[in-house]
């Protein structure tokens, strides 16, 4: 007896010749990829938040000059420090022209690189939109027919914006009820009412989650701190979403 057969070989034929790969260095290199993959949609993720950062700093400053520091971190939900930060690389790159009104107020104008780095921007993120909606759409549609293929009738749905949208469709496909909306920010849903998250029932055959970061859209989000991680709870994203990479 081979001493490889203990291991589970399979035989991969390539070009008509066949390799024994031993089913332990399949494992090794899987776990590899799925690390690399990890990695990489972090930076990616890390990249579209500086470019989303960037690119409201930019809008902002067509419509006014005036901006601090902490109007800065206000807008973009971060420090005061790393609202400086921002600020002084986009003037570095050329991005922004400062001039000092007065000892404590600077205005921030566009240059014209700072215009057409908000016209490449907003270009790209409309890019990012089309594959985020065929994507989302794709993921959602297949989480939904799962759903109804393992027997599930009902769900609910956390999160009552564009995203619930893309997901109500494949609801309709795959014949799912969707018996309740849950989110903090909308009132209405497609003329059903909107409830709060803490009105949330854990007992629900199914809850898919329909919100995102902005920043990182396609990972998978903290949840609300009243609802739990369990097995009803579906992402259409199920990548983690590293709150110390973002905040």
């Amino acid at each position: 007896m081979s001493p490889l057969s203990k291991k589970q070989l399979y035989s991969l034929k390539n070009n008509k010749k066949t390799f024994i790969v031993s089913k332990s260095n399949v494992d090794i290199k899987k776990k590899d990829s799925d690390s690399d993959m990890q990695e990489t949609s972090a930076k990616h993720s890390a990249a579209l938040n500086n470019n989303l950062q960037e690119l409201k700093i930019l809008e902002h400053v067509e419509t006014s000059p005036l901006l601090t520091n902490r109007m800065l971190a206000r807008k973009l939900g971060c420090s005061v420090k790393l609202a400086h930060k921002l600020l002084g690389k986009m003037v570095d790159r050329g991005c922004l022209h400062v001039k000092k009104i007065h000892s404590r107020r600077w205005d921030y104008f566009l240059t014209p690189k700072g215009l057409a780095e908000k016209a490449r921007l907003t270009y790209e993120f409309l890019q990012f939109s089309m594959q985020f909606y065929k994507e989302a759409r794709k993921r959602s549609a297949q989480l939904c027919r799962d759903l109804a293929e393992s027997g599930i009738r009902r769900v609910v749905l956390l999160g009552a914006g564009d995203l619930a949208e893309i997901v109500y469709l494949g609801c309709k496909e795959w014949n799912l009820e969707i018996t309740a909306i849950y989110d903090n920010k909308h009132k209405t849903f497609l003329g059903k009412k909107v409830q709060p998250f803490a009105e949330f029932a854990p007992d629900a055959p199914a809850a898919i989650v329909c919100f995102y970061a902005p920043e990182a859209p396609m990972l998978e989000p903290p949840l609300p701190d009243n609802i739990k991680p369990s097995n009803k709870i579906h992402w259409i994203f199920n990548e983690k979403y590293n709150l110390q990479q973002h905040g």
